[in-house]
């Protein structure tokens, strides 16, 4: 359902306020599990440099929400955390399990969430062990060296490094419920995603007037360079500017 726009902007400045971090964050740390570790499945695309589209896969997982005392990030009473077993990376992750999607890059494997309005955050793993080890046994060394440090700073990244406006690469109103001002914003939905030579392709539909926007990143360099809205190639040079949203590079 869209969010009103007044809503969605007292949304977004409380959620601002949660992500601070907590003084408390200095002092030790103590993981407690919610709800146990339980079978699930998220969509993982391998990011390596092949030269063939490697396309997203659902893949079976395991989830779990802990509690941590006392709370390093205001506002969070409970963090859910997956655990992905990536059989073609040979490696086993645990990260933040409420992404939309994971990719696994030589470097690591990383989850990323399009959120509403059209700015796409991410962030990497707490722990990565080969995949020669089990489950339970990455779950466990989790637990123990679990690092509040580390989950502070990849909710920080989110902030700023680790975060792309893609509402900067598409025509004005492309993420909002109508063609007009002062209407909602939508959730929008990641109909497909693939990797190619480090290229992250995300094919993006807006679920009330459906139109469809292809956008490619340059994973490395955290940017957009290309994008493709109903036909038409968009002038991504807007990104980093002060220009809230782009023109079709055919328009004079």
């Amino acid at each position: 359902m869209a969010l009103n726009f007044f809503r969605l902007l007292v949304l977004a400045i409380v959620t601002a306020g949660c992500h601070t971090v907590d003084v408390s964050a200095q002092k030790p740390m103590k993981l407690e599990i919610v709800e146990s570790w339980k079978s699930n499945s998220v969509r993982l695309a391998p990011g390596g440099q092949a030269r063939t589209l490697s396309k997203t896969e659902e893949i079976p997982a395991k989830r779990a929400i802990y509690e941590i005392a006392p709370n390093p990030i205001k506002g969070r009473a409970q963090y859910s955390m997956v655990l992905i077993h990536d059989s073609r990376g040979k490696k086993q992750a645990v990260l933040d399990g409420d992404h939309s999607f994971y990719i696994s890059t030589p470097t690591g494997i990383k989850g990323y969430t399009l959120l509403p309005g059209g700015d796409l955050i991410w962030s990497g793993s707490y722990l990565e062990l080969p995949d020669s080890q089990n489950g339970d046994t990455v779950i466990a060394q989790f637990e123990k060296s679990f690092d509040s440090q580390r989950l502070i700073h990849e909710w920080e990244q989110r902030l700023s490094v680790n975060r792309l406006a893609l509402r900067q690469v598409v025509p004005q109103f492309f993420f909002s419920d109508g063609p007009y001002f002062g209407s909602g914003l939508v959730d929008p939905q990641v109909e497909s995603v693939d990797v190619t030579n480090g290229i992250l392709r995300l094919s993006i539909k807006n679920p009330r007037t459906l139109k469809v926007a292809d956008i490619a990143i340059d994973l490395n360099a955290k940017q957009v360079v290309k994008s493709v809205v109903d036909g038409a190639e968009m002038d991504v040079s807007t990104v980093k500017t002060n220009k809230p949203f782009a023109q079709p590079l055919n328009v004079r």
